[in-house]
């Protein structure tokens, strides 16, 4: 936190534009993972008490974005490999190829579009070098296709983790050397949901999750620490 600094909260509602502030941070990378949370240096920069701080920390736990102890300060939390292999994108797989499988009926014209016109915010996004902005429209293709499901169990589910992904997404996104490829991989499942067979789309689908550009990141870790 030695150079992000908080917005002023004057006159807003207090706990959940907190929260979301925070949580912006967070995601988009301004406060990196072990970063400290001090409740008395944010409440100084967004000129507030340090009651709903305190309050909006507690959601972001909830929340799997930052790690409070007793006694000791809320730091940002980590995403590390071991989650991302073994929870993540299985859980994540598992929620969209049931999507896929239990709603084909509910793919109509309108859904279609909606997917298409994602896809072509992603293309201005990438032509802008607008990494946040590509990982937002990424996340909302899926979710938009998990939506079909109308159990609000699915969702949930999704809600639980979607926080991670994000994090993870936006470091391991950085590490493309062409935007465009996030692009053409949607363009793909878009078309293959139009056009392609259960089996193939299910296929597509599992390398499109599993695709080990996924753990960029942590290939560049593990390289910089061997140096």
């Amino acid at each position: 936190m030695k150079t992000f600094q908080f917005k002023s909260q004057e006159n807003l509602s207090l706990r959940q534009r907190v929260l979301n502030d925070i949580r912006n941070a967070i995601i988009q990378g301004h406060l990196r993972p072990g970063d400290k949370l001090k409740e008395l240096e944010i409440s100084q920069q967004m000129s507030i008490s340090r009651g709903p701080i305190r309050e909006a920390l507690r959601d972001l736990e909830a929340l799997g974005l930052v790690v409070s102890s007793p006694y000791r300060e809320t730091t940002v939390a980590e995403v590390r490999k071991e989650e991302v292999v073994d929870l993540l994108i299985p859980i994540r797989l598992q929620l969209e190829l049931f999507a896929i499988k239990h709603n084909v009926n509910k793919r109509d014209e309108l859904f279609f579009e909606h997917l298409g016109n994602i896809v072509e915010r992603m293309k201005i996004s990438a032509a802008n070098g607008d990494l946040i902005s590509l990982v937002e429209e990424d996340i909302q293709f899926h979710e938009h296709l998990l939506s079909l499901d109308h159990s609000s169990f699915t969702l949930q589910i999704w809600s639980g983790i979607v926080n991670r992904l994000r994090m993870h997404f936006i470091r391991n996104t950085s590490k493309f050397t062409d935007l465009n490829k996030v692009v053409e991989d949607h363009a793909a499942l878009l078309h293959a949901l139009q056009n392609d067979s259960a089996e193939k789309i299910e296929a597509l689908w599992t390398r499109h999750i599993q695709d080990e550009d996924c753990l960029l990141c942590f290939i560049d870790e593990s390289e910089s620490g061997n140096q």
